[in-house]
């Protein structure tokens, strides 16, 4: 149901405040460091977690409980929010729609799979805090601004973040067996309709209303968004938007070897590895200047380091999206998937050499999990099997093609829990070991201390794209075992 949207900005507070009690018992906890890095995991290492013996969904489901009562280490009681990461002291300190999001779809998940009252309380009061995002200012429409407070008509705001959280208001819902936040999850696809889509150009998502990059992963968030809005109200124009989205992505964005593309003009090739190469990601320590092209986090860990999140490095402040292309596309050819002949891997490097795959072009695995699920959400509402092959198919290519899982939790989070989504629709029991194998490597490799995940999850010096000890990076991780605990394992 449609809810009252004058909410005063200290009812919001008190409801981030109410959550924070209710998941630790105290205000706030000192914020201690933690390890995050560890030596790269070697083929035989790597292949003996991934062949561990899943545990209990019972035990699953400790580990995401665990794990939601630490997330109050990043609470921070004077300015009644969570950080973006621990200790951060910068002038905008609060994590961003992105930096949270991953935290609200872990507060749904421990609820779907355990609907305590507590549980319930604090998927109510997260959700609830997102008003103070909202921007009732901008042009051309409305919209969930990337922090707290932004109200400018023309304040970067950016369409794959529209869609990561629609998806998390209607996970909210099933997690509180209502309908509470579906006006919400409807507001961010309006936004979505009104100035995503370049229709001008022939297609594809725009990242952000400046309008300068198109992004595939915003595309498959935006899919799995509207074919999510058609399964929960049955209107039509969601299932066009889903549909008639879906056909161009198969034809522009597919593969012959089944997964997807990032877009040409996509900004986020240089956060990848690119090949072996590990030193395109942002290296910790080292400064990178944020530009008109937007930086989404602002954030940064320690002296002299900016995190410029998505946003290449090499741009110069005030430079055009289509001359920084120009010039990356020139100094690393493998970054433009158009030009001919060009090929890059899978976000993240293969951590296990002996297991080395040809390289492919590929979105972030964010993409291709919220297309997994699109997929089902189809299947299910409108009855056609060919959707619930299309994603068979695509969940196939995805472990063929572009495991090992390390593109960093924040994305490689949501592709597993494309594959629950799967594994609920079909029961099979590929997609189940897939996803327990990968939580086995989360386990071992990117534990921090108990309840705690910063690690990443392939081993090495820093999690792709986020500066350390991000609450991101954590409730990302903790996600694949709340989806393992909201299924029943194969009999």
């Amino acid at each position: 149901m449609p809810r009252d949207r004058t909410f005063a900005l200290g009812l919001k507070l008190v409801a981030g405040v109410a959550l924070a009690l209710a998941l630790s018992g105290c205000s706030s906890k000192a914020a201690p460091t933690y390890s995050h890095s560890g030596p790269l995991l070697t083929p035989s290492a790597a292949a003996r977690i991934e062949n561990a013996a899943p545990l209990s969904r019972k035990q699953y489901m400790a580990l995401a409980e665990q794990g939601v009562a630490e997330t109050a280490l990043w609470w921070d009681p004077k300015l009644h929010g969570y950080l973006a990461y621990l200790g951060d002291t910068q002038s905008r300190p609060l994590g961003t729609l992105w930096d949270n999001v991953s935290t609200f779809e872990l507060l749904s998940e421990v609820a779907i799979a355990h609907p305590t009252r507590k549980a319930r309380a604090a998927v109510e009061s997260f959700g609830d805090s997102y008003q103070s995002y909202w921007n009732a200012n901008l042009n051309p429409v409305p919209g969930y601004a990337p922090y707290p407070g932004d109200d400018g008509a023309h304040q970067t705001t950016w369409y794959d973040d529209a869609g990561w959280l629609g998806l998390a208001f209607l996970d909210a819902d099933k997690a509180l067996s209502s309908d509470r936040y579906l006006d919400d999850a409807e507001r961010s696809m309006a936004f979505i309709q009104a100035g995503g889509w370049d229709g001008k150009q022939g297609g594809d998502m725009w990242w952000d209303t400046t309008h300068q990059w198109r992004s595939g992963e915003a595309l498959a968030a935006d899919i799995d968004l509207a074919a999510r809005l058609y399964q929960a109200t049955g209107k039509a124009e969601y299932l066009r938007s889903a549909t008639s989205w879906i056909a161009w992505a198969n034809k522009h964005l597919k593969q012959a070897n089944g997964v997807y593309s990032r877009t040409s003009s996509t900004p986020y090739g240089s956060e990848a590895y690119i090949g072996s190469d590990r030193s395109l990601s942002y290296p910790v320590g080292t400064k990178s200047s944020t530009s008109d092209l937007g930086g989404k986090s602002g954030a940064t860990s320690g002296p002299g380091l900016r995190v410029t999140s998505k946003l290449p490095p090499g741009c110069k402040a005030g430079e055009s999206a289509k001359a920084c292309l120009t010039g990356l596309c020139k100094s690393h050819p493998n970054m433009c998937p158009s030009r001919a002949g060009a090929t890059v891997t899978s976000a993240g490097g293969n951590h296990r050499a002996a297991n080395a795959k040809p390289t492919i072009v590929a979105m972030p695995q964010d993409g291709e999990g919220a297309m997994l699920s699109a997929f089902v959400s189809l299947y299910q509402s409108t009855g056609r099997g060919s959707w619930l092959i299309e994603a068979q198919n695509l969940a196939g290519s995805i472990i063929k093609w572009l495991e090992p899982f390390d593109d960093g939790s924040e994305y490689d989070g949501i592709a597993l829990r494309g594959f629950v989504t799967l594994y609920a629709a079909d029961h099979d029991p590929r997609w189940y070991k897939f996803v327990t194998s990968l939580a086995s490597v989360v386990i071992h490799t990117a534990r921090s201390a108990p309840g705690v995940y910063l690690k990443p999850w392939g081993g090495g010096q820093s999690v792709p794209g986020a500066v350390p000890e991000m609450l991101r990076t954590d409730a990302s991780s903790l996600m694949v075992f709340a989806a393992l605990a909201m299924v029943a394992p194969p009999n």
